[in-house]
């Protein structure tokens, strides 16, 4: 975890000293090397860790590793902020601030990442001065990963302590921030566990096997597929195990006493639980939990399920819940039918989530002020799409309250509050962004949007002001409108084209002066619409895929050469189209986690929306700034990850593919990615925007360096390592890049080049593996290599 936590701030460009103990046995006098092996063995695993804890792998040069005993004092006196992640015993963590504090200086913030150890009994140990610089900041592994960091002041925190330490890691680090009481377990551990104990005790009294509690507590009600059981098989049972029994030893049943929780009774360890824990079956890190991997007969990976009754591992039995497949509609809708389900799977609901809810209404105001901070923290720590109380909203709270009765679970007071406000009454009310506010126990209280940021559900319906089916032009303000892509996994469909083609001058017309292209969905475009590619072929109407071709070209190239400056805003998945609408933007801002690249060669294509063409051009342009000719080595990069369909893991690997340039931006809060793409198009706009050259001449390589990388695909082939179609959609990927293999190096424009790729495109579209492929890929969700 402390390494994670270093990576993660390396990440951010800055730089950290990573110290652990001197191993057992090593004395003072040995060697360097000796004393920092476990800090520096922590350091040597992050490039290869997984998922990546580094954007990118040459940030390890920003970590240094020593070891406590030499290297605290000189680090410390060094340091800004010192974050501890050792064992989680109080008096050793007491003892390390002691030496911690004695060598800070008095700037510097000291800060915990326990995980349920109250702030507050590890302060007061320090010297008063030390007291106030002192809070928790509860990353959830991995660090990298997981958005939420719950930070938590105790009694002696300062409040610009507190207000400094939320700010750096809202904006450099790009957690969200939930700020939590100093109560056992804060928020995230707290609830998630309590929704885990519920969990538990329903699949005892339901009898339901694991897949089938993972299943209900999936896709059904918005969380991950990986459930209940998966999930704690993933985070590590003995965690779990450590967290029940925290929880227990530091809260009380006694309704009278202050440290009183509802479900304290249920606060221990499932005898499944505690038979895993005595073997040492952690779950992933040990290879086995509530499930185990292992291989067949046959050497083929297979996943075994516990049966819960025998305490043997067997084959995984599908779940049978018929009624599930009548859900429908939005992920509230959903939420709201399932809970009403006849059944064993609408039984699971009620008996989990009611108490639930229940408890978390009880919660709020002793772990936290509002609802809002446990919808959060249950939405960034445990991958929730809805937190508790939007849930509860899904359901509708009157219906919860009278079904809570049924059970005879008495409501919470702030739910008794809540519905004396009307039976309609729901705990939150207006638009995230705009107006909206939440009930906090006793009165609606104002949700700010953090400073910075753009929601854009803020202006939604009323200044949209161009859509379709599948796009709409969002008035943004400043004179900058928002283009957001609607259609399924933001493909770039027929509506999204048409609506990005119309654009730039429909917006110069209106006094525009800039665009934007992004969204805050999961991800920002997987592609093209494959399905659409893929019957134009199989149905040979070549004229027809040969039109919407080029109507993607001639749009993308619309948007470079516009008369507007075009700002884009990738994040998560940005594949195939979606990377060739990034890569012709004025300028790029990228949110960190970016899995961008030109997959193509997956569905049997070559990317035909300017990719190719975009290579070749950056090629030139960087050739051009150091050799002007030689742009052989900058094609060979783009070519290698094109052919390969590498897909990068954050934008700065993206940068080095070539993908961005050095000067486009990168935003590490995912939510502020939009915000920053604003004003970045803002700055292009003040700077006399000139749009550039559509004819302006682009060095390629001709012949002779096309034949070079064609003897290299083919020696990929001889080596087992591409098929032969990989090499042929490889050489034709070549014929664009080269210019179309002229005897000699010279120049071309654009437009000569996306005509080659038109051309390459559609001539592969016509052979029997490509359209298996794409075939494969609609039907299977993954590559057919042939």
């Amino acid at each position: 975890m402390g390494a994670g936590i270093a990576a993660h701030l390396a990440n951010a460009g800055i730089r950290t000293y990573l110290l652990d103990i001197v191993p057992k046995g090593v004395g003072a006098d040995a060697p360097k090397a000796a004393r920092n092996k476990l800090a520096a063995g922590a350091l040597k695993a992050l490039p290869k860790a997984k998922p990546p804890a580094l954007m990118l792998k040459g940030f390890a040069a920003r970590i240094t590793a020593g070891n406590f005993d030499d290297d605290l004092a000189d680090a410390v006196g060094q340091s800004d902020i010192v974050i501890e992640a050792i064992v989680e015993r109080l008096d050793i963590k007491r003892s390390v601030f002691k030496q911690v504090a004695a060598a800070a200086g008095e700037h510097t913030i000291l800060a915990t990442n326990t995980s349920g150890i109250p702030i507050g009994d590890i302060a007061e140990a320090l010297p008063e001065g030390a007291r106030e610089r002192l809070l928790g900041l509860h990353f959830f592994n991995p660090p990298r990963w997981m958005h939420l960091l719950e930070v938590i002041p105790s009694k002696f925190t300062a409040q610009a302590i507190v207000d400094d330490v939320a700010r750096f890691s809202d904006r450099v680090l790009g957690k969200g921030v939930v700020l939590c009481r100093d109560t056992p377990n804060f928020i995230g551990n707290r609830i998630g566990i309590g929704e885990m104990l519920l969990t538990f005790a329903a699949t005892a009294e339901g009898n339901y096997t694991i897949e089938e509690v993972d299943t209900l507590n999936g896709k059904p009600v918005g969380r991950p597929k990986t459930g209940s059981y998966r999930l704690g098989d993933m985070v590590g049972l003995d965690v779990a195990g450590h967290v029940i029994r925290n929880l227990r030893e530091a809260l009380s049943g006694d309704p009278s006493a202050d440290n009183y929780d509802p479900l304290h009774d249920k606060m221990q360890i499932s005898p499944a639980l505690q038979t895993l824990l005595d073997k040492g079956w952690y779950g992933d890190k040990a290879g086995q939990g509530f499930y185990k991997k292992t291989k067949d007969a046959s050497g083929k990976r297979v996943i075994l399920s516990l049966d819960l009754e025998t305490g043997e591992y067997r084959e995984q039995i599908k779940p049978d819940f018929p009624e599930l497949k009548g859900l429908r509609g939005s992920p509230a809708a959903k939420v709201n039918k399932a809970m009403r389900l006849e059944g064993r799977a609408g039984d699971f609901y009620r008996k989990v989530y009611l108490p639930l809810f229940n408890y978390s209404a009880t919660l709020t105001g002793k772990i936290c002020d509002t609802p809002k901070q446990i919808d959060d923290a249950m939405k960034w720590g445990y991958g929730w799409g809805m937190g508790p109380f939007e849930l509860m909203d899904a359901a509708g709270p009157a219906w919860c309250a009278a079904q809570m009765r049924e059970l005879g679970i008495e409501p919470a007071p702030s739910i008794v509050k809540l519905l004396a406000q009307g039976d309609d009454a729901t705990w939150y009310k207006g638009r995230p962004g705009k107006d909206q506010q939440i009930f906090d126990g006793e009165a609606y209280v104002d949700v700010e949007t953090p400073a910075g940021m753009l929601i854009l559900g803020a202006h939604k319906p009323e200044r949209e002001i161009k859509s379709n089916s599948s796009a709409a032009l969002i008035d943004i303000g400043d004179g900058v409108a928002l283009l957001e892509f609607r259609s399924k996994a933001n493909v770039l469909d027929e509506g999204v084209v048409t609506l990005m083609s119309e654009a730039p001058e429909f917006l110069r017309e209106k006094g525009f002066d800039a665009l934007v292209i992004g969204s805050q969905d999961d991800h920002f475009c997987r592609g093209a619409n494959l399905l659409q590619i893929g019957m134009a072929a199989m149905q040979k109407k070549w004229d027809e895929l040969d039109t919407a071709v080029n109507a993607l070209q001639q749009t993308l190239m619309n948007l470079r050469h516009g008369p507007l400056p075009v700002v884009v805003a990738p994040y998560g998945q940005t594949l195939g189209g979606g990377c060739e609408v990034s890569m012709h933007a004025d300028h790029i801002q990228a949110g960190a986690d970016l899995f961008m690249g030109l997959v193509e060669i997956a569905v049997g294509v070559l990317p035909a929306g300017g990719g190719m063409k975009e290579i070749a051009r950056r090629a030139s342009a960087h050739a051009a700034q150091l050799q002007p000719g030689e742009v052989f080595n900058w094609v060979r990069r783009g070519f290698e990850a094109a052919a390969t369909g590498k897909v990068s893991m954050s934008a700065f690997e993206a940068r080095d593919t070539g993908w961005l340039s050095v000067n486009d931006g990168i935003t590490f809060h995912k939510n502020r990615v939009v915000a920053d793409a604003k004003r970045a198009a803002l700055a292009l706009a003040a700077g006399n925007y000139v749009p550039p050259d559509r004819n302006e001449p682009i060095h390629v390589m001709g012949a002779p360096g096309g034949a070079n990388l064609v003897l290299g695909i083919h020696e990929f082939g001889w080596g087992g390592f591409a098929s032969e179609h990989d090499q042929l959609i490889g050489t034709k990927m070549i014929h664009v890049l080269s210019g179309g293999m002229k005897p000699i190096a010279g120049t071309v424009t654009a437009q000569d080049l996306l005509d080659l790729e038109r051309e390459a495109f559609l001539s592969l579209c016509g052979t029997e593996k490509t359209l298996a492929r794409i075939q494969h890929m609609l039907d299977k969700r993954k590559p057919l290599r042939n």
